[in-house]
């Protein structure tokens, strides 16, 4: 009898416990499971490594590559632009051929450093190069802002910030394109979004060089926030870890590959009661330490662009309407 009391007792200790155990993404309904990777700026071999590690740009992308094959259960990797330094046929060919090997499709969109202005591939050039791929993900409507659905629940809306008109680090979003955005959130009305761009709407730390241009900025940020079923803003540019929730949306600002944290995001979409989301980021340095050390030995800016432990790695909730 003091036997069967004594495992009763234990019974009901681990059933009260397992109410206060950590949550799991796997007991929760997942509703999309994918990697963000941006500034990968592949380079030629021959470069020297400083604060970006352009020489050792192949195999930082490569290692990549493995480490996301390794992911299991991905739906899709995400490469919020500067893939190349420098918009040249070799580099855009190179980066075209690492990328292949991964498991799962890869949906691209341009950077700054993705477009030339004297030379190399314009814009048409560059997306030609994604489009005429057999099963083609990226720039499928020939166009260099597209969108596309992982999921019945899910829309991605890829925006072009760049410009081929003049040299420069800023992002503009014509009138044009604020236009087609809003038509396409129309269209998904009855869908969760999410805003993919190279260049952030609320910068990570400031810079006189990189932010969108007014009144491009805040005419987007407009369009953004009067959708509540906009959910996060994605993006690259800054080479910056940063992650924070403002009217209730995500703005998630990824780290650079090529750049000290050297590092890329896997994202788990959640859902574990009918008034809330989650979204939970996880962390994933690309593979070596000797490389990452050589970055932050010769970066002035290190402290900004791995942010604090909360930029990398965080479980944010959103409300649902």
């Amino acid at each position: 009898m003091r036997k069967q009391i004594y495992l009763v007792f234990i019974a009901l200790l681990f059933v009260g416990a397992s109410s206060f155990l950590p949550f799991k993404a796997k007991d929760a309904n997942v509703l999309l499971h994918f990697v963000q990777i941006t500034d990968t700026h592949l380079h030629y071999s021959d470069r020297k490594d400083g604060e970006r590690l352009f020489g050792s740009s192949e195999k930082l992308l490569g290692d990549a590559v493995n480490q996301i094959n390794e992911i299991p259960d991905l739906d899709f990797v995400l490469a919020t632009g500067d893939l190349v330094d420098m918009p040249e046929k070799k580099l855009i060919k190179k980066f075209i051929e690492i990328t292949m090997s991964l498991n799962n499709p890869m949906y691209v969109l341009l950077g700054n450093h993705d477009v030339s202005v004297n030379g190399g591939l314009r814009k048409k050039g560059f997306i030609k190069k994604f489009y005429s791929l057999e099963n083609a993900t990226s720039f499928t409507n020939k166009k260099t802002y597209y969108s596309f659905s992982p999921s019945e629940k899910f829309t991605f809306i890829c925006l072009d910030g760049t410009t081929d008109e003049v040299v420069t680090s800023h992002g503009h979003v014509d009138d044009e394109q604020l236009a087609w955005l809003q038509n396409e959130l129309e269209a998904n009305k009855d869908k969760y979004v999410i805003i993919a761009l190279h260049f952030p709407v609320i910068e990570p730390y400031k810079s006189a060089t990189h932010n969108i241009l007014e009144p491009s900025r805040t005419k987007l940020l407009d369009i953004i926030n009067s959708h509540k079923n906009v959910l996060a803003v994605f993006s690259g540019h800054y080479h910056a870890a940063k992650l924070f929730k403002i009217k209730n949306k995500i703005h998630n600002s990824c780290p650079a590959v090529v750049q000290y944290p050297n590092a890329f995001r896997e994202i788990t979409i959640l859902q574990e009661d009918p008034k809330h989301i989650i979204f939970d980021f996880k962390w994933h340095p690309v593979d070596g330490q000797e490389l990452r050390d050589k970055s932050k030995n010769n970066s002035k800016s290190w402290a900004l662009t791995q942010g604090a432990s909360e930029d990398r790695e965080q479980r944010i909730k959103l409300k649902l309407y």
